[in-house]
């Protein structure tokens, strides 16, 4: 604005010295000055790459003016006739057009006072630049406050697509914008879908951030919110200030979840959010999330909720979550969890807002990291807060307190390959806790805990080839216990444990594949074909007495295609599993020429030389560890473009003849359209009843589907497919979770009105089907440049449905 004002400074000397004849006209700079109304542009306007870019429900679109800035301190005008005095005051009349850099008045009449250093507009005013587009019927401008005041004025931001009007409006040089009886909104000309009105609005153009008095939030200019004072960015930047509301209904029409946020932006690197979250049921509860950006703590977040008195309990209820990484120094770095809840349920309960971690085993832990070339190095600390109540105390996980890290890998010379890991680690957990309301107590060899000691060190020489690869390797693992924490009763037993044992196992392993490709003509497209087979050797002796050691962090590894080639049985270090067996396998793909991999089938097996003797726990070996061969695991990927994909996995026990898990699935994505079938199906051999048992069988569809730009289907169901055959074992329902709804929305706004239904979990141990159901209605309004208000749907539709996240709709 003081480059506005400084216009009319060199005007007055340039007027004067024209001494009333016609301006020079600006035919040089004619093509600046065709600007339409806000510089808004119908879509016939566009040129067509922008009407591509632009959705079908919007009619145009702004552009910022393109105006030509004249060279320093240059000043044109133009005008059907001009008059001055001889005090240095003058009159522009007809057709007024007024340019100095990049900044363009027009008027049907303009005056000077020269005296005052002040003038006035009437008649069609217009003001234009790059950054504000003004326009009304009078307007005056007072050059030594830096001032411009128009009465009766429409305005526009071009570059953040906002606009609206008011009765006056006051343009600083700083950049502000005072408004009285003023509207704002992001809607297109002519459709003021929703406004914010106020008696006095204020935007700060440097700051991105607007205040109004007196605000109504409008929608079709009827008043559906009130607040006497409002803060809203009109740019990305952070503000102090109340944030959108959430709501949540039931399917009575009862509010069921209430949230009204309040965010501040206590510094740059500060901010706090404070959230009264109303839980029907169960009360308001009060919620505060603090975010840091420090040098030394890095990126952090803090949650806290409390609940004075629940309303169905009646008890104090509360969660702690905490959660932060950073780095100091250049090779140095750190992450922290920490998460406390107040019982099992709350989480089900509060729906807290904040993220937190939703397992059964909230996680307490920290580390600190070392990194530098090849060499490792961390430092973990980490226990375990357990929320189900049907997990005993005896299968409760071990903390690590605490758990130090080693390792140098790898060190090729000459092709060798060379690993070093050292690890030592405390385990601890409790030895009696009250779970269900009784207190279990461990004794005897559950009652152990331990220090461990591990080193594995392992010598490879890989072999590649571009027809295929061998890897030759051999590695030696040694572990060492210290236990603790045994009773009498133990130790005297005849099988008692080696409270202080040790062992060294080594392990040899030759890995090595083969790769063949052809070039094929199928369907009119060009393909290579491939095909890749591969065999893996692994061995390693039998190490007895394991099962006297407590497994503080192993389990049994996940069974797929590509386990086969690990060589291993188990996850954690405390079970080394006795190995002399031979994986084979096979995979071909079809690669398009365009490099595309539209097919993908994969089928591999293990064949045992011995039986498998070390287990999990105890010493008795299980039928399926005494087999020559093991499951059949095969898995197949196809994928006709690139928007649709069909897997399947499928695991085959070919001693009792049944498939032991199968996967089935279905993908798309295309265009605001997203598709995901999937089948999950677990089953168990029974020998007693010499039958097959289905563990688990569910089947979950997601789709968010755009029928057009406007319109789009949000659905979402989780179907419990198990057979069911004892009434007191029949579930409530078989959809355990379930989502439904429709999106609509335009150039201004959109909506989204979904219906949920979802499964809580219970205690009940008269049925094996332990859910109840909750169900409610959300809605969610987004005012587009504004915000959203309501109950946070694209979040539950992006945990439902796979790939939303990833979903473009327009937006400013």
């Amino acid at each position: 604005m003081t480059q506005f004002c400084q216009t009319f400074q060199r005007l007055t000397s340039f007027i004067a010295v024209c001494s009333g004849l016609l301006l020079w006209p600006l035919a040089a700079h004619a093509e600046n000055l065709s600007t339409p109304p806000l510089s808004w542009y119908e879509r016939d306007q566009l040129s067509a790459a922008e009407q591509q870019a632009l959705p079908e429900f919007c009619r145009g679109a702004y552009r910022i003016p393109a105006i030509t800035p004249l060279p320093g301190d240059l000043s044109e005008a133009e005008a059907d006739q001009s008059t001055s005095d001889k005090d240095g005051n003058f009159e522009l009349q007809g057709n007024v057009v007024l340019q100095q850099q990049d900044r363009i008045v027009r008027s049907q009449t303009a005056r000077w006072f020269q005296s005052l250093n002040t003038g006035e507009f009437s008649g069609q005013v217009g003001v234009t630049t790059p950054e504000l587009v003004l326009q009304g019927e009078q307007a005056s401008l007072d050059q030594t406050a830096g001032r411009l005041h128009i009465n009766q004025a429409e305005y526009s931001l071009p570059g953040r697509h906002i606009r609206g009007s008011a009765d006056e409006i006051q343009s600083t040089n700083t950049g502000l914008m005072d408004m009285r009886n003023a509207t704002f909104t992001f809607c297109e000309p002519g459709h003021n879908d929703w406004d914010i009105a106020a008696t006095e609005l204020h935007l700060d153009q440097n700051e991105g951030i607007g205040t109004a008095k007196h605000t109504r939030l409008r929608i079709a200019r009827v008043p559906v919110l009130y607040l006497p004072y409002y803060r809203f960015p009109i740019g990305d930047q952070r503000m102090t200030g109340f944030l959108n509301p959430s709501v949540a209904i039931t399917s009575k029409l009862q509010a069921e979840d209430i949230q009204i946020p309040f965010y501040w932006n206590i510094a740059p690197n500060y901010d706090a959010t404070i959230t009264p979250h109303y839980v029907r049921e169960h009360g308001t509860v009060l919620e505060s999330q603090f975010r840091h950006k420090t040098r030394w703590f890095g990126d952090g977040e803090f949650n806290y909720a409390y609940l004075e008195k629940d309303k169905t309990t009646e008890e104090k209820r509360w969660l702690v979550n905490y959660q932060q990484e950073g780095r100091f120094g250049s090779n140095w770095q750190h992450r922290w969890v920490y998460n406390n809840v107040s019982d099992d349920d709350y989480l089900n309960d509060m729906t807290p807002t904040s993220y937190v971690d939703r397992t059964t085993q909230l996680p307490r832990r920290g580390e600190i990291l070392w990194n530098r070339n090849n060499w490792h190095f961390d430092i973990t600390g980490e226990t375990f807060q357990t929320i189900d109540p049907n997990i005993g105390l005896a299968a409760r996980p071990y903390g690590r307190l605490p758990q130090l890290n080693l390792s140098y890998m790898p060190l090729t010379i000459n092709q060798w390959q060379f690993q070093q890991r050292l690890q030592a680690t405390r385990f601890s957990r409790k030895s009696n806790d009250i779970i269900n309301d009784t207190e279990q107590t461990l004794s005897g060899f559950a009652a152990l805990n331990g220090d461990r000691l591990l080193s594995d060190t392992s010598l490879a020489y890989p072999m590649e080839w571009p027809f295929g690869f061998v890897k030759p390797e051999i590695e030696y693992r040694y572990r060492s216990y210290n236990l603790r924490d045994a009773d009498e009763a133990l130790l005297a037993r005849p099988d008692a444990p080696d409270l202080h044992a040790s062992f060294g196992v080594p392990r040899y392993s030759l890995d090595a594949g083969l790769y063949f490709d052809r070039d094929l003509d199928l369907f009119g497209s060009d393909y290579q074909q491939t095909l890749e087979p591969r065999v893996f050797w692994v061995n390693s002796p039998y190490q007895e007495n394991q099962h006297q050691i407590p497994n503080f962090d192993s389990a049994a590894i996940t069974v797929t295609y590509a386990s086969l080639f690990t060589g291993e049985r188990f996850t954690g270090d405390d079970r080394l599993a006795d190995l002399d067996q031979v994986s084979a396998g096979v995979t071909s793909r079809f690669i398009r020429g365009d490099g595309l991999e539209q097919f993908r089938a994969s089928v591999g097996q293990i064949f045992y030389q011995t039986d498998r003797q070390v287990q999990l726990n105890g010493t008795t070996v299980p039928p399926a560890d005494t087999r020559n061969t093991s499951s059949m695991l095969a898995e197949v990927e196809w994928t006709p473009d690139t928007h649709w994909s069909v897997y399947s996995i499928l695991e085959w026990d070919p001693y009792d003849n049944y498939t032991k898990q199968s996967r089935y699935g279905l993908r798309f994505q295309h265009d605001n359209r997203m598709l995901n079938l999937a089948s999950n199906t677990t089953k168990q051999f029974n020998a007693s009843k010499d039958e097959t048992e289905v563990l688990s069988d569910q089947i979950d569809i997601g789709a968010f589907w755009s029928l057009n730009d406007r319109w789009a289907l949000i659905a979402r169901a989780l179907y419990d497919n198990r057979p069911y055959e004892e009434s007191p074992k029949q579930p409530r329902s078989r959809i355990l979770e379930s989502l439904a709804g429709v999106e609509y929305q335009n150039c201004c706004w959109r909506v989204q009105f979904t219906y949920r239904e979802s499964s809580l979990q219970e205690n009940n141990p008269e049925s094996e089907f332990t859910t109840r159901k909750r169900y409610g209605f959300l809605f969610s309004v987004q005012l587009k440049g504004l915000g959203n208000f309501g109950a946070g749907t694209d979040k539950l539709i992006s945990e439902s449905v796979t790939g939303y996240s990833r979903r473009q709709y327009h937006d400013y």
